[in-house]
């Protein structure tokens, strides 16, 4: 009787609590000048994570002349929210920033002024203005298909 009363209550919880899915993402940096160093990708879930530097996850990728592809794969799709029950619920949303670290010393060099010197982007193709691009700027929305991003590096 327990054991029937487990599995009914089993089976009752698959059907009311959301469903999650793995996915992935394909990001595409085109432009990379050389095949010197490295390149270091961040991958941010979510607003605050961006906002406090905490990535998600990360690559790194030897660096190769002209274009490279990143993939992420197995990353958390809240089904629910993909299918616009609840337009507030940003589970899904991501974001990219990454460097071309050509002198392979593991951090972005920068002039007095706090400017890189290497070559970086962000996800979107979004273009930083005396400062970091905002959130809004570089988040995508993970869907139930692969998603595909590209963006062109900033020397």
């Amino acid at each position: 009787m327990n054991s029937t009363l487990t599995t009914i209550c089993s089976i009752a919880m698959l059907f009311t609590t959301p469903l999650l899915s793995a996915k992935t993402l394909e990001f595409t940096i085109d432009g990379i000048k050389s095949n010197k160093g490295k390149i270091y990708v961040q991958l941010f879930k979510g607003e605050g994570n961006y906002q406090s530097n905490k990535a998600y996850l990360s690559s790194i990728a030897v660096a190769k002349q002209g274009q490279i592809t990143i993939r992420f794969n197995d990353l958390d799709v809240d089904d629910l929210a993909t299918d616009g029950a609840d337009a507030n619920d940003l589970s899904s949303d991501y974001a990219i920033r990454y460097y071309h670290d050509e002198n392979d010393n593991a951090s972005m060099e920068t002039n007095l002024f706090g400017m890189p010197m290497e070559g970086y982007g962000y996800s979107n193709n979004a273009k930083a203005n005396y400062g970091p691009v905002k959130y809004t700027q570089i988040k995508f929305h993970l869907t139930t298909e692969t998603v595909l991003n590209t963006s062109t590096i900033t020397y």
